[in-house]
């Protein structure tokens, strides 16, 4: 008997539908134990004497435990692969984490490959569009401030970055008794004169001094060039013509691998690495070696407007250098959907309450059929590992 454990408490994140589960169940004597999650102590008491085989990692365990970094010591011998339905390993094990589960537990560390380069994709898509264009303001804008009155949106064109209100939102969440008043800055609408005044819209179509331009032609960086990278590549060069720059550690990609036509770069300490840009595109790893890639030096080498969007990880951007960066202007508009601090749940308030973020809950591959494909893949690496005494089909080095 193969037991792999699936530690769960109030959502079930797995496709247990899929036929090659039931074949693993059936045929191959594979017996997924449902652990409902309680306390981290009691999750440290039952792991020694569980004899399991492998651990499947969910968004539950992560977020109420911690992930299985503070319960390495407590597995049992009988413990074979950690199983990670996900792209990004090292937000649950770090690079020495896993050395050491493979040198002192003869263990294996399994993902999903490149299978959600789709899903990250069109993620970035989404936020590309909407920095360029900002779409998160005019959807907030006719929502919740104008309340559906279309004409009076495009009063709020022309705005320099001082016409910006401090707009008051309060939050109950279910609860009146527990009111919560959030400070969002917006910008306001124009204040134009009793006299005949006239906007000239053409040369003032901006929102707080932020002008609104088409992704079409632009040139983008994409930093981080992985199965990610360049899938998002490809597909900001097919639908806005975009001009592709990269930078990679491991060197450049022929153009007959990559499929189109891109620029290397390798040197971020060049400033002709940064100032061509109109839209820098991140896609990195964790580490070490990321963290803080955006920062004070690189922003300045940038051009005067940029935008920036992160599918990555959080900690590649300094976010304090961000933050002053969109204030200035250096930066006009970013899209986020990872951030520093995500798994305490203290990410920077600053970044949320800005009108020219666009903000998403790390959500790049979160889609029904990607939730039934990593199932699949995970399934797929088990019936490696324990069916044909193989590595897994994605194994993690």
């Amino acid at each position: 008997m193969i037991n792999i454990v699936i530690p769960y408490r109030l959502q079930w994140e797995l496709d247990d539908s899929l036929p090659l589960w039931k074949d693993l169940e059936i045929n191959h004597n594979i017996n997924f134990i449902h652990y409902k999650i309680s306390t981290s102590q009691d999750f440290k008491n039952w792991l020694p004497h569980s004899k399991c085989h492998a651990l499947w990692m969910t968004e539950e365990f992560c977020s109420i435990l911690g992930g299985p970094s503070p319960f390495l010591k407590f597995l049992p011998d009988t413990f074979k692969v950690m199983l990670v339905p996900w792209v990004g390993v090292d937000c649950v094990l770090n690079h020495d984490e896993i050395k050491w589960l493979r040198q002192e537990k003869n263990c294996l560390v399994v993902n999903v490959g490149p299978n959600a380069a789709d899903s990250v994709c069109e993620l970035a898509i989404h936020l590309v569009t909407s920095v360029f264009r900002m779409t998160s303001f005019w959807e907030f804008l006719i929502k919740f401030v104008e309340f559906g009155k279309i004409s009076n949106c495009r009063d709020y064109l022309g705005t320099n970055t001082n016409d910006i209100q401090d707009l008051q939102i309060i939050c109950n969440n279910g609860d009146d008794n527990n009111k919560t008043i959030n400070h969002y800055q917006f910008p306001q609408r124009l204040k134009v004169s009793n006299s005949n005044e006239v906007i000239n819209v053409v040369e003032n179509f901006k929102i707080g001094g932020k002008h609104i331009i088409s992704p079409m032609r632009k040139t983008v960086l994409i930093l981080g060039f992985g199965s990610i990278g360049r899938t998002i590549g490809y597909r900001l060069n097919r639908a806005f013509d975009m001009k592709i720059q990269y930078y990679k550690r491991s060197g450049p990609i022929s153009k007959e691998k990559l499929g189109y036509d891109a620029e290397y770069l390798s040197d971020l300490s060049d400033p002709m690495t940064w100032s061509q840009a109109d839209l820098i595109m991140m896609a990195l790893p964790g580490g070490i070696s990321t963290d803080d890639i955006i920062n004070d030096k690189t922003l300045s080498m940038c051009k005067d407007g940029v935008r920036l969007v992160n599918v990555g990880r959080g900690n590649s951007v300094d976010e304090d250098a961000l933050l002053k960066a969109l204030e200035t202007g250096k930066v006009a508009s970013c899209g986020l959907d990872v951030f520093k601090n995500e798994g305490s749940g203290n990410i920077n308030k600053k970044l949320l309450q800005r009108w020219d973020v666009t903000a998403l809950p790390h959500m790049g591959s979160a889609v029904t059929d990607m939730m039934s494909l990593q199932t699949l893949i995970t399934l797929q690496n088990v019936e490696d590992i324990f069916v044909n005494n193989g590595n897994g089909i994605y194994p993690v080095d």
